[in-house]
């Protein structure tokens, strides 16, 4: 098997605690040769842990022919940049979610991937890769037609966030956290049903800590299907409350329940008859587990295979570009008075 080099730029939080125990765990795919970050003392004290290069430039990075991959973990306002340096050296990237801080940022990454096909330029958007949309996937057909759907993602706000760094609370990313940890929702919505086409929504902000509004109730249209309409509610800005993502499918001959809300012990409720009085199945719960990184792992191996097998990766250009999409339709809904707007596509 190949294994590709790995240079990490931005040493925080995520990229200690999940992108490196990952990459190590996956020692037969990659290998850890180098990382950046502005604050010398961090980067140094990254290359300690991870045993590899320190670059003091960014096109010290770039111009390693030791390199690889590029795996970018910086606030999303600079993905475009490092998308951009990595067309002018020809690396493979992949940077953390959303895919941009705005939209026409999105359009010119989506650009530069048309415009490259030679190299690989991906999303880590972890959701896409999470066994709850795989089980929904293969039981969507017991259900019958799908109908209609309810997705909702919401909960306490927490005070004391070891992720709530600066750059959130002073968001240039359009949406802030509805788009930070949205595109996480949108990202499993729309793997198990497909692109939304259009979207109403009413916005709006509960914590100054949250830099812009923090909390969406939607009425969405999806592209795919027979006119599948449903809702989509996300915020972690209210007082003390239980914390629920729950996601419940609706067809004419069935229904799914996926709750995700005790990320250690999900589950999915499968119904099946065409009425109240027919139950061929009742009730009969699907159990399952998710990895210690919530889809992390699974979302590297697919890297790997798309860079050395072209296999298809999920959190392409295309599908994260629409996540963010979305979310800036909800906020031009909002600013409508909740008038339905239409989905931009690339």
């Amino acid at each position: 098997m190949t294994i590709l080099n790995v240079a990490i730029i931005g040493t925080g939080i995520f990229a200690k605690e999940t992108h490196l125990p990952t990459l190590k765990n996956l020692s037969n795919e990659f290998k850890v040769v180098g990382c950046y970050n502005r604050s010398i003392e961090k980067a140094e004290e990254f290359g300690e842990l991870a045993s590899c290069k320190v670059y003091k430039t960014v096109d010290e990075l770039f111009q390693d022919s030791q390199v690889d991959v590029v795996d970018v973990l910086v606030p999303n306002q600079f993905n475009l940049t490092y998308v951009e340096l990595a067309a002018k050296y020809k690396k493979h990237i992949i940077m953390e979610k959303p895919i941009s801080a705005t939209l026409e940022d999105s359009r010119k990454i989506y650009k530069l991937a048309k415009e490259n096909p030679d190299i690989f330029i991906g999303i880590n958007e972890n959701w896409l890769y999470l066994k709850a949309a795989q089980i929904l996937k293969e039981n969507l057909p017991k259900i019958g037609k799908i109908e209609s759907f309810t997705y909702n993602s919401t909960g306490p706000f927490v005070s004391k966030n070891k992720y709530g760094t600066a750059w959130r609370a002073h968001p240039q990313h359009i949406g802030g956290y509805l788009s930070d940890g949205g595109v996480h929702q949108l990202a499993l919505l729309t793997e198990v049903l497909g692109p939304i086409a259009k979207i109403s929504s009413l916005t709006k902000q509960i914590r100054k800590e949250s830099g812009t509004d923090d909390t969406c109730f939607s009425t969405c249209s999806m592209k795919e299907g027979d006119n599948v309409i449903g809702t989509y509610t996300y915020s972690s800005a209210f007082g003390q409350t239980d914390k629920w993502t729950i996601f419940k499918i609706y067809g004419d001959n069935g229904s799914l329940f996926l709750n995700l809300s005790n990320k250690k012990k999900p589950y999915i409720e499968l119904n099946v008859g065409p009425n109240a009085e027919t139950a061929d199945v009742k009730g009969q719960i699907v159990e399952f587990s998710e990895s210690n990184f919530f889809g992390v792992e699974s979302e590297f191996k697919a890297m790997h295979e798309a860079i050395t097998n072209k296999e298809t990766y999920k959190g392409s250009v295309e599908a994260c570009g629409h996540h963010l999409f979305v979310v800036g339709a909800i906020l031009e809904s909002s600013s409508k008075g909740g008038s339905m707007v239409k989905v931009e596509q690339y």
